[in-house]
């Protein structure tokens, strides 16, 4: 079988799991196009049922007529262990060399660094000591400097020689370790593997066709996560999406084009069926889609098969020489007849005599098969002739049967002639046939023919037939059931079908359980901070997302960004502020989608000018949506608040009114223009007071309005909002005042002050 060389092309990964693409190569070998290739390396981790093989390129007439999934051991390259002992011990003589002439600089390097000028000793009368020769201390430095140099380079050289020899020794110790049988036993991998059948005809030599094999791994998943590049003035930016994916399939994804989606993997996608109410007569339901009764003559088609497997006839007898004519003949007596004879014929009689109990009828005495008379040498005493029927036969095939057996151990008969022999050896299948199936009983051969069970003409189509993952073609052997799919049995999977083909002493079951442990490992993986399940924020609506570029993901089990788009959003720069709460403006961005795609919640990035400010949640944004995502403290804007409260009691109706004032000092210390929104509430009159208690709102400069809440924050009772524009270094007052009547006695719950 031919083995075709593939590679890892595209991954998706869904939200449980991935669906990866895996293009072989195929070149003409010998001009004629291979009936069967095998694409070996698959993740162990594979559901066999999700294989599916077409071809990416290639000529119009070449197909992809079967797919099997099967196992494939790999085991490492073979270590020439005499050339390894060599190589290490090369290795180990440039060591001695290298440590050799390492010691012998270290020593120059010593005397070198000692060299430094000297003086003569002074004598105590002595005259005035000369003038040191500088020109010469210059000139000694600067020597030694240069050879310092020299040695200095060539010292990190030989360092460097000496790192290199020490990793070459340990790889080289490594491989002789691992060239025993043991080690290289432990180190065999157990694959899966695809067999693909095709057909079509041959093509140039020089244009190899492309396979695509896709298969389905469970051990995937990924987050969403989000890159914001702001400027210092918060005026524009950029948002970029990334993936988070995270595998433990088995195999490295390297250099592979990347696609993330929120759907679910093994999710069912058949259309639902709504039935139709009719009113009348009642019609036969429509036949199902996918659905296709056997051909008419079927059965036919094997009949050559079934011609092959009967056994072969018995030889024809010998011919007997011809004797003189002036000579009487003479016959020898006849041999004895086989012993199985008498007990053949007890056996027809007793099958037969069954067969009628069975079917509710007693045995008659004119069917019935007497034992014929003995004669001494074992044979019949009377021999059958053609010409006198024998009143104890009263079926043609058992003469037929009789009369091969006599011819088959050497029986004459007389009155027989050779053309008649041939006949009969042609005739001797029909009853071998028979009774090789058990329908040549007696003479209900016919009658046990018509009981063997029959598969009827139309079948009504279950969801056990729909299901063609599941099904199975029976073999030719099985008359009853053969050329018509039927559901395979549950406890035979396609990895037990695959097994059998497996000769290598490998406890397979035992690995794929280790793998499928393995695979289950990545859901206990954290997730990143603020990050959240693709499922969980999709929401109602499914969507894919394709990567700029190839990228690499490891089998590590660790999380891998990876960037996926730069997504246009509408930006737009907010500070809030709520002086009833906290005396600090906030930064915020308003975020719109301008994308026919949601963007999935998950933790954004921020990075203001060139630093890095925040991780924030960003949450899921349909399309068109708008998002406020917080940003921190802004310190140049400086709020203050200040309040006022007046109870007057009194009134022609005996009512007390609580005025309060509310002022609102805001000062854009920025170096660009704010948009500043300030939050404030009033009190807000229960359901069923509204004659004890109103509220008015007297005097508000500059005037505010009800604060309409974002999707997905929660709205407040009784908020108010001012929205002001303040240029750099600009200051606003925002005053409110509002009043609250009540009856003279009466008090609010908790006190009458409101601010």
């Amino acid at each position: 079988m031919l083995v075709v060389p593939s590679m890892l092309d595209a991954v998706t990964v869904y939200a449980e799991g991935a669906l990866c693409t895996r293009l072989a190569t195929l070149r003409l070998e010998e001009d004629r196009v291979p009936n069967e290739i095998r694409i070996n390396g698959l993740p162990l981790s594979l559901r066999p049922g999700t294989m599916r093989a077409f071809v990416h390129q290639g000529p119009p007439g070449l197909q992809v007529r079967d797919l099997r999934a099967t196992f494939d051991v790999q085991l490492p390259p073979e270590v020439d262990v005499p050339q390894e002992h060599r190589a290490l011990e090369e290795a180990l003589e440039r060591l001695l060399d290298v440590t050799a002439r390492l010691e012998a600089l270290e020593q120059e390097l010593g005397t070198l660094g000692a060299l430094e000028p000297t003086f003569l000793p002074q004598k105590p009368d002595a005259p005035a000591p000369h003038e040191a020769p500088v020109e010469a201390m210059l000139a000694l430095a600067s020597f030694v400097d240069s050879e310092l140099a020299a040695l200095h380079a060539r010292k990190l050289e030989l360092e460097r020689r000496k790192r290199d020899t020490e990793d070459d020794i340990r790889v080289r110790r490594q491989r002789i370790h691992e060239a025993s049988s043991s080690v290289r036993g432990e180190r065999a991998r157990v694959y899966r593997a695809a067999v693909l059948r095709l057909s079509g005809n041959p093509w140039p030599r020089e244009q190899p066709a492309l396979i695509a094999l896709e298969y389905a791994v469970p051990g995937a998943r990924w987050v969403p996560t989000y890159d914001l590049r702001l400027p210092r003035t918060l005026e524009e930016g950029t948002l970029r999406m990334r993936a988070s994916v995270l595998q433990r399939t088995g195999e490295d994804w390297t250099n592979v084009k990347v696609a993330v989606s929120t759907a679910t993997l093994d999710r069912k996608a058949e259309v639902p069926e709504l039935k139709a109410l009719r009113i009348g007569r009642r019609q036969p339901p429509p036949p199902r889609s996918g659905w296709r009764e056997p051909p008419p003559g079927l059965d036919e088609l094997f009949a050559g098969f079934d011609t092959l497997r009967a056994p072969p006839p018995p030889p024809p007898p010998p011919p007997m020489p011809a004797a003189p004519r002036n000579e009487p003949v003479m016959f020898a007596p006849p041999p004895p007849a086989p012993a199985y004879e008498a007990p053949e014929e007890e056996a027809l009689e007793e099958g037969r005599s069954m067969d009628l109990a069975r079917r509710g009828r007693p045995p008659s005495s004119a069917g019935a098969m007497p034992r014929k008379p003995q004669a001494p040498g074992g044979m019949p005493s009377t021999p059958p002739s053609e010409d006198v029927p024998s009143a104890s036969m009263p079926s043609p095939k058992r003469s037929k049967l009789r009369a091969a057996s006599a011819a088959s151990f050497g029986g004459i008969r007389p009155s027989a002639a050779p053309r008649a022999s041939a006949p009969m050896e042609m005739e001797l299948e029909a009853p071998e046939a028979d009774m090789d199936d058990g329908l040549a009983v007696g003479g209900g051969g016919a009658a046990n023919r018509d009981e063997s069970p029959q598969v009827p003409s139309s079948l009504e189509p279950t969801d056990s037939l729909l299901d063609y993952d599941r099904l199975e073609l029976a073999p030719a052997q099985d008359k009853a059931h053969r050329g018509r799919l039927r559901p395979r049995p549950s406890h035979v999977t396609r990895e037990l079908l695959a097994l059998q083909a497996v000769h290598v002493q490998v406890d397979i079951l035992t690995l794929i359980a280790v793998c499928e442990q393995e695979v289950s490992t990545i859901w206990n993986a954290p997730l990143p901070a603020w990050g959240i399940a693709p499922r969980e924020s999709a929401m109602h609506f499914d969507a894919r997302f394709d990567l700029e570029s190839r990228a690499d993901v490891p089998s590590d089990a660790a999380w891998h960004t990876l960037p996926v788009l730069v997504v246009p959003m509408g930006i737009s720069a907010e500070y809030v502020c709520v002086p009833s709460v906290e005396s600090r403006a906030f930064r915020t961005v308003r975020l719109e989608n301008r994308t026919p795609y949601p963007l999935l919640a998950g933790p954004v990035d921020v990075t203001l000018g060139d630093e890095f400010l925040m991780t924030s949640p960003l949450p899921t944004l349909p399309p068109g949506a708008t998002q406020r995502l917080g940003l921190g403290v802004e310190e140049s804007i400086k709020v203050a608040r200040n309040t006022r409260f007046d109870e007057v009691a009194g009134g022609l109706f005996g009512s007390t009114m609580l005025t309060h004032q509310v002022s609102v000092e805001l000062a854009n210390r920025l170096h660009n223009r704010v948009l500043v929104e300030v939050c404030e509430r009033i009190p807000a009159v229960p359901t069923g007071t509204e004659k004890d208690i109103k509220v008015e709102e007297a005097e508000i400069a500059p005037a505010w309005q009800k604060r309409i809440p974002l999707p997905g924050e929660q709205p407040v009772e009784g908020e108010r909002a001012w929205r002001v524009v303040l240029q750099p270094g600009e200051a606003q007052t925002l005053k409110a005042t509002w009043t609250v009547k009540i009856p003279a006695n009466k008090m609010l719950n908790g006190g009458n002050r409101r601010t």
